[in-house]
């Protein structure tokens, strides 16, 4: 979009005007403070430099004050009580800033004046423009700039050794220094400008978000209100709501369940190629000694087949194979036991629930989830699990996976977050035991921790405090909402940040009537 074009669509927002004038109105505040400090800072140095070094005029050994320091102390109070009386009673305003740039420009010139002409003071102009264009006004410049000029163009005439540093400057040192002044102009115009486009960009985009926004807002509302219409309609959205993210859940895991189950198919494969070439080794064995069968003869003769028996089996590798190929079956097992282990876990996950909540064991949803979503967590936490005597409990095991999966891959973010080197690993602990009549989930992490100001919104839905594109702010939101809106429980969290965050789930065993009603 043309820049153009996108001031023309500025104008007619006035929601984008409104904000870039709550901008502009900030920013002169802070630029009206400021310049409170810089014109209270300059009448100290102009005293300073009256009383220490244009202050003396030298007779012999005798030395006494000059009119220096009575004009640092009253020009420059003039130049320093008057604008600051104006920031701190009408500062924000159009007239107190064209006030203030005049007497910083005088300010430049006093400075100049009580050096007796230093070069190095001359720069001090070029800072009081550059304190100018804080204002993001281009127009305070041209006063400043013209005030300079006309002094300058009177010091060759009037007072030139205070402003030049000699007694008779060529007449045209007065353009020189302006053509200076200009030229830094050029460059404060041009940051101005860009500096107040800027702002209005910035006010443009800040109305579009606000506008999308409401717009998002009244869309949720209308959606929320058609929703409450129908209970029936709202569970079973709820229920496809909850089915939906359990697939998002397990498509983000997919590359991981696929790296899971591929281990464990390779060291199968291996050890069925090791055991079919070790198996064809053995039936070339056999086929050797049933074609050549022992037969009746001397005992010189049966020592001699013993010897090629012997041989043939050395050969054949018997005895290795003796050793190896029962491991390697072995191996096998246990990796297509790991396979169907991760498989039954998968579809325990991913299955619907039920309408109804039945008695679950919440000890092998641990499990099962751990199964699933084992490679988010294993290059960067060790599991620790301390898993009571605990009775069933009334729920749906599929939402309590959904739950646990959002808190233990939340815990390995936050982890991940938290180590500095890579290869040290944190900690993950999970505990479960029974409480009066409720069961109780504990998952604790040792990563970054939760700021204090975050712990009251953490549940609110779409609020998180990952980067763009690893969290989407729903996770602890269906925690709460399973935990607390449908089984009646309770979620408290203890966070301490750099040291890590516990996450404590009270079930009740039975269902209250209340979470029944919700």
């Amino acid at each position: 979009m043309k820049f153009s074009s996108l001031r023309s669509d500025f104008k007619r927002t006035s929601l984008g005007r409104a904000i870039l004038k709550s901008n502009l109105s900030e920013l002169y505040r802070d630029t009206d403070r400021i310049f409170v400090y810089v014109l209270v800072a300059e009448w100290v140095l102009a005293i300073v430099l009256a009383a220490f070094v244009s202050p003396y005029t030298w007779s012999g050994h005798q030395r006494s004050l000059n009119f220096h320091l009575e004009t640092a102390i009253v020009l420059g109070g003039t130049l320093t009580l008057f604008p600051v009386w104006l920031l701190r009673k009408h500062g924000n305003n159009a007239t107190t800033r064209y006030v203030v740039t005049i007497a910083q420009a005088f300010w430049s010139i006093l400075l100049i004046h009580l050096t007796g002409g230093r070069i190095e003071t001359h720069f001090h102009v070029f800072g009081s423009l550059a304190f100018i264009s804080f204002y993001r006004n281009w127009k305070l410049l041209i006063p400043a700039t013209v005030i300079i000029a006309v002094v300058h163009f009177a010091g060759i005439y009037i007072f030139s050794e205070s402003i030049y540093g000699v007694s008779r400057p060529e007449w045209w040192r007065f353009l020189e220094h302006s053509a200076w002044v200009v030229f830094e102009d050029i460059f404060l115009v041009m940051a101005c400008l860009r500096g107040f486009r800027e702002l209005e960009v910035g006010a443009e985009r800040q109305a579009e978000l606000e506008s999308i926004q409401d717009k998002i807002q009244e869309e949720v509302e209308t959606k929320t209100a058609e929703l409450l219409e129908s209970s029936t309609m709202r569970e079973k959205l709820q229920l496809e709501l909850l089915q939906a993210q359990k697939l998002e859940s397990v498509g983000r895991l997919a590359s991981g369940i696929a790296h899971e189950i591929n281990t464990p198919i390779q060291y199968v494969t291996d050890s069925v190629h090791f055991a079919r070439e070790g198996v064809s080794d053995l039936l070339g064995l056999v086929e050797k000694l049933e074609t050549n069968p022992p037969t009746e003869g001397s005992a010189e003769q049966n020592t001699s087949y013993l010897e090629w028996v012997h041989r043939i089996v050395a050969e054949s590798e018997v005895g290795y194979l003796r050793e190896n190929l029962p491991q390697a079956l072995e191996r096998s097992t246990d990796g297509l036991n790991r396979v169907a282990e991760i498989v039954r876990s998968m579809k325990s996950f991913a299955y619907p629930d039920r309408q109804e909540m039945v008695p679950t064991d919440l000890n092998e949803a641990i499990r099962t989830t751990l199964v699933v979503c084992r490679n988010e967590y294993k290059y960067i936490a060790n599991i620790e699990t301390d898993l009571g005597n605990i009775p069933l409990v009334t729920c749906h095991a599929g939402e309590i996976n959904q739950v646990l999966i959002n808190l233990i891959i939340n815990a390995a973010h936050a982890i991940s977050e938290q180590l500095i080197d890579p290869s040290m690993m944190g900690t993950i602990t999970i505990r479960t035991y029974a409480q009066d009549e409720n069961v109780l989930i504990e998952v604790q992490d040792t990563g970054c921790g939760v700021p204090e100001e975050n712990l009251g919104r953490i549940f609110e839905p779409f609020f998180t405090t990952k980067a763009v594109g690893r969290g989407t702010g729903q996770g602890l939101a269906v925690v709460h909402g399973v935990v607390v809106q449908k089984l009646g429980g309770t979620v408290a969290i203890e966070s301490k940040v750099g040291e890590g965050t516990c996450f404590r789930l009270t079930i009740p065993i039975e269902r209250t009537n209340q979470a029944e009603a919700a």
